[in-house]
């Protein structure tokens, strides 16, 4: 048990400084996507609720990580959107930890298109710990995003995100669509006074088979991604390494009610 909370608590002392709050995924970069309109997915609508407004097809994802190869700091989410009119509404469910120690967090969101060039979203969430011997605590939390379509090739974005029991995390970034097979981000991230900026690329080299990459200046944010193709399944196999801590292997299935996925 000591063992353990001993674990956690310096997980959670070299993770906060690289701009990471605990429910944060480590093992992908979640959030490329968002800065697109073409290459949304229920997994980067999760990151940032305005990609909602870029969804039009029922879809679901699953997520999970092995954070720094330690089976008491898996992390795991399920999230699902259900499109209505000119935007969506989703739900996740995220969970960090084990039987002795946890962290959950319980989302609902709306995301919604402004015209034919913007989309808003905002999301509230539930997030709870939980100590064994000790009970739990619960807290509300609340984040929002915007997305600008500046042209058909470029787009912009922003997100901002209140943990509730951390400084306030906001990112903002741009994302150039070359083709609807290949994605260029580039991203600054910060929480409270740290700040690290972030640039990845997604190609998709045939239908069945893509590859993403991601370097930063902050080491939490350095991955890379396997992602497949399967008619309306997509699979992505990813992994993060961080200097000091190791590696985290990650794994998301999304489905999606479209017979394909077009791209992230």
């Amino acid at each position: 048990m000591k063992q353990l909370l001993l674990t956690l608590s310096l997980t959670w002392w070299i993770t906060l400084p690289y701009a990471q709050t605990l429910l944060t995924p480590v093992g992908k970069y979640t959030g490329s996507g968002s800065y697109s309109r073409h290459f949304q997915q229920v997994i980067s609508a999760w990151s940032n609720p305005a990609g909602l407004s870029c969804l039009s097809s029922l879809t679901a994802g699953i997520y999970t990580e092995k954070r720094f190869m330690l089976k008491e700091a898996s992390l795991y989410a399920v999230m699902a959107a259900v499109p209505v009119h000119k935007g969506a509404f989703g739900g996740s469910i995220t969970r960090l930890g084990n039987t002795a120690w946890s962290q959950q967090r319980m989302s609902g969101a709306y995301g919604m298109q402004v015209g034919k060039k913007a989309g808003i979203g905002l999301q509230f969430n539930y997030e709870t710990t939980s100590v064994q011997g000790f009970g739990s605590t619960g807290k509300i939390s609340v984040d929002g995003g915007l997305l600008w379509h500046i042209s058909e090739q470029w787009h912009g974005g922003m997100h901002v995100y209140k943990p509730a029991d951390a400084a306030v995390m906001y990112s903002g970034g741009v994302g150039f669509e070359a083709s609807r097979d290949f994605l260029l981000t580039g991203e600054v991230i910060g929480i409270g006074t740290f700040t690290t900026v972030k640039a990845s690329a997604y190609y998709r080299i045939i239908r069945q088979l893509a590859l993403e990459i991601g370097v930063a200046s902050g080491a939490a944010y350095n991955n890379a991604a396997v992602i497949l193709f399967l008619r309306s399944l997509r699979i992505d196999i990813a992994a993060a390494f961080h200097p000091q801590l190791g590696i985290t292997p990650a794994t998301s299935l999304i489905w999606q009610l479209s017979p394909s996925l077009t791209a992230e």
